[in-house]
């Protein structure tokens, strides 16, 4: 019996466990679901226990034994990534980094530090911009590695979580349902306010923008003046101690949103995956 854990097959666990789904799972990683599936029955047959939890075809997340060997699959997968970048990178690396503005305010500095810690030589150039300039930038070259949200796809670039979303708002006594709703959001481009225009258009309910912010945090301020209603993913309105629109607000359901990590054509692959990588788990899985 083998005693060794393969990389790609570690990248497929955490992959499917973040996307919940064998097929999506295997469209991000550029392989068949036949040949995904294959490598994690050889991956539970090495470690000796079942790592999903599954009913009916359907992931439902990892087991507790799943989830153990998960924290381990990150720390490994970041170890052979970074150990690749120290053999590939030029001596000075410049980094054109895109992210949501909500970003820097997870846990950025913390990442940062870390970037710097095991990249010493890595010059980074962050920019914050709402998504869909960020998706945009990053598969013209513009930026050499963006993070950004989106609508749920089949699309195979490299989504790698799902944010649920909610509605967070004082509720007020004229909160009846052919009143048009006061939103506070992002400026155009942005993901949450797209998923709050489109359940709203859905619903057929009118709206209008009473605040439109430029940082998290004149976001957050407007929310909690009572200015309007925010789409937001839950645990980060929850983090930020908003309050959640009860059922008198008569909202509707808002679908989650995917977060991607877009790498440009012709970047350091293994430097910026690297990178990424300590990102994603201080900041974009928080």
């Amino acid at each position: 019996m083998p005693t060794t854990l393969d990389i790609d097959t570690l990248r497929a666990l955490l992959a499917i466990v973040a996307l919940k789904s064998f097929s999506r799972a295997a469209e991000q990683l550029g392989r068949s679901q036949s040949a995904i599936s294959l490598q994690i029955a050889r991956l539970e047959a090495v470690v000796g226990h079942p790592l999903l939890e599954r009913i009916r075809g359907r992931v439902l997340g990892p087991t507790a034994k799943g989830a153990e060997l998960v924290t381990h699959a990150r720390e490994m997968i970041a170890l052979n990534d970074r150990t690749i970048a120290a053999m590939r990178w030029p001596p000075e690396e410049r980094v054109r980094l895109g992210m949501p503005a909500d970003f820097l305010e997870r846990d950025f500095a913390s990442a940062f530090d870390e970037v710097r810690s095991r990249f010493p030589k890595a010059r980074l150039s962050v920019r914050t911009d709402v998504s869909a300039r960020l998706a945009e930038d990053v598969s013209h070259g513009r930026l050499d590695l963006a993070f950004y949200k989106r609508a749920p796809t089949n699309e195979v670039r490299a989504a790698i979580a799902f944010e649920p979303m909610a509605w967070f708002g004082k509720t007020t006594a004229s909160g009846r349902s052919v009143d048009a709703v006061p939103l506070v959001a992002f400026a155009d481009g942005c993901a949450y306010r797209g998923e709050a225009l489109r359940s709203l258009d859905l619903a057929g309910r009118a709206w209008g923008i009473a605040c439109e912010a430029r940082s998290l945090s004149g976001l957050v301020g407007a929310v909690k003046a009572g200015l309007g209603y925010a789409a937001l993913p839950t645990r980060l309105g929850e983090r930020k101690s908003l309050r959640r629109a009860n059922d008198l607000a008569g909202l509707p359901q808002l679908n989650a949103v995917e977060l991607a990590l877009g790498i440009a054509e012709g970047c350091n692959l293994p430097f910026a995956r690297a990178i990424g990588g300590i990102i994603a788990e201080r900041c974009a899985l928080a």
